[in-house]
């Protein structure tokens, strides 16, 4: 995000750097981000590392935490990034440099996709069975309900686009709080069974990188947390049906998403349960419940109008999953 580089005044940002690293920067640019400010500095022995910025927000509890998990994957073998260091700045925020991996290909084919979700698997696996600092498992922002608040919040999320003179989101906002109604009711009865465990929780496109179809580097824990595993195979399918040239969701999407399921399975130990994949598709279909729920709830107004907007074009995507639930479930079952 190049005006959030240009608001902290990146001389200031690199003078810095150079001051607690005892680097030096001949040149940077700006790798944008969500929440951070990301930057890739080329330091004079021609060596590159990506300097990341918190948010304010951001606890050192929480970097060191997230720290861990990464150095435990890199352990495990696993393509993730090793932090370099962790500095706070003047102003309080926190400073992590880590080595800048040169792979631009995202996961965003299917054939990615599917080595994608083996690489989250064997992720799963490690994050599963390690043990981390508490701070690892709570995450205050997220792409992210879970199944059992998803209807609560929503409804929350809804009170408020009601309250907006913006007559024309209002049936938007009747729609979403009765379309997750519905997948609230549906997936009450799968909750219990659900693999509930330490998950990524932003593992899609341009933080999952591919050099030659293979994965390379898993980014951004950020949005890491505590919960069903499935919600982390839902997210990036999700994405993947938003993306621009896709339709609305049919039956080759259906043997997409089983496919998906089980390049997973073939990454683990300890296979998608009969349980598991049936609410696999309802946490698809669950997904408007975060936009509605948690970022419009939590931006402010200009900005929660705005996400709101694009949730109500995104919706539809969401209710013809609901509307064939029994296809997507059929599909999905193991053979």
């Amino acid at each position: 995000m190049q005006s959030e580089v240009q608001s902290m005044d990146a001389g200031a940002l690199i003078a810095a750097v150079e001051e607690l690293s005892h680097l030096e920067v001949v040149r940077w640019r700006d790798l944008g981000g969500s929440g951070t400010i990301n930057i890739a500095l080329e330091i004079s022995d021609g060596t590159t590392f990506v300097a990341r910025v918190h948010a304010p927000s951001t606890t050192r509890a929480r970097v060191v935490a997230e720290q861990a998990v990464r150095r435990e994957l890199a352990r495990a073998g696993l393509p993730t990034v090793v932090p370099h260091a962790l500095y706070r700045l003047g102003d309080g925020r926190l400073l992590e440099l880590e080595p800048y991996v040169d792979a631009h290909d995202r996961m965003n084919t299917p054939d990615r996709l599917s080595a994608g979700y083996h690489l989250l698997a064997q992720l799963h696996a490690v994050m599963g069975r390690s043990s981390f600092p508490p701070a690892a498992a709570v995450v205050r922002h997220a792409n992210h309900v879970h199944a059992q608040d998803a209807y609560r919040l929503t409804r929350a999320g809804v009170g408020r686009v009601l309250s907006w003179p913006h007559q024309d989101l209002h049936p938007f906002a009747r729609a979403v709080a009765d379309h997750i109604a519905q997948v609230d009711a549906l997936e009450q009865p799968l909750n219990a069974a659900q693999v509930v465990q330490l998950v990524h929780g932003d593992y899609w496109d341009n933080n999952v990188l591919f050099t030659d179809e293979v994965p390379t580097a898993v980014l951004d824990f950020g949005f890491m947390g505590r919960r069903a595993r499935i919600d982390d195979l839902a997210l990036q399918f999700w994405f993947w049906l938003l993306e621009p040239d896709h339709d609305v969701p049919g039956p080759n999407d259906m043997g997409t998403l089983a496919r998906l399921a089980d390049a997973y399975d073939s990454g683990t130990d300890r296979p998608l349960s009969l349980d598991e994949r049936a609410a696999l598709p309802l946490a698809v279909a669950r997904q408007p419940a975060w936009s509605i729920g948690r970022w419009v709830l939590e931006l402010d107004e200009a900005a929660a109008v705005a996400h709101a907007r694009t949730a109500a074009e995104e919706l539809p995507t969401a209710q013809a999953i609901l509307a064939a639930l029994p296809d997507w479930q059929e599909t999905l079952a193991p053979t």
